[in-house]
């Protein structure tokens, strides 16, 4: 396991943006590779990001609410989310554009919400190993 730090961005089309840096952790398994890091947010969720060769799977934990989503280039998947109040939601995500490279992730998906007001998401998260 590394220590690395982590460029994270989450861009809306409607001009709304996440932006943080944080330090987290690299991991590299058999099949894929993980980083994991809690979000500089108000939920302060811990995010867990496997990297395989051909898709994603993003988990986010946090008091308030769980996540699960996965992605794969034009592919249509589900997302899971619970509450602290034990309410689950799914819905439909799909997989515009994914690039995986050694330390940057770059991912443009749709969640069925986004398709009824015309948005879509920019993931970029890159990492460098820290000293």
């Amino acid at each position: 396991m590394k220590l690395v730090e982590i460029d994270f961005k989450l861009l809306v089309s409607d001009g709304t943006s996440t932006m943080f840096t944080t330090e987290g952790t690299y991991e590299e398994f058999k099949d894929f590779r993980r980083i994991q890091f809690y979000e500089q947010t108000e939920l302060k969720a811990l995010t867990i990001i496997d990297i395989y060769e051909e898709k994603i799977i993003l988990n986010r934990k946090g008091n308030e609410l769980s996540m699960k989503m996965e992605y794969i280039k034009n592919t249509d998947t589900t997302v899971f989310l619970t509450t602290n109040f034990n309410y689950e939601l799914s819905m439909n995500c799909t997989t515009l554009f994914l690039e995986i490279l050694y330390k940057e992730i770059k991912v443009v998906y749709q969640t069925e919400t986004d398709k009824e007001q015309n948005l879509t998401h920019n993931l970029l998260i890159k990492w460098t190993n820290k000293k």
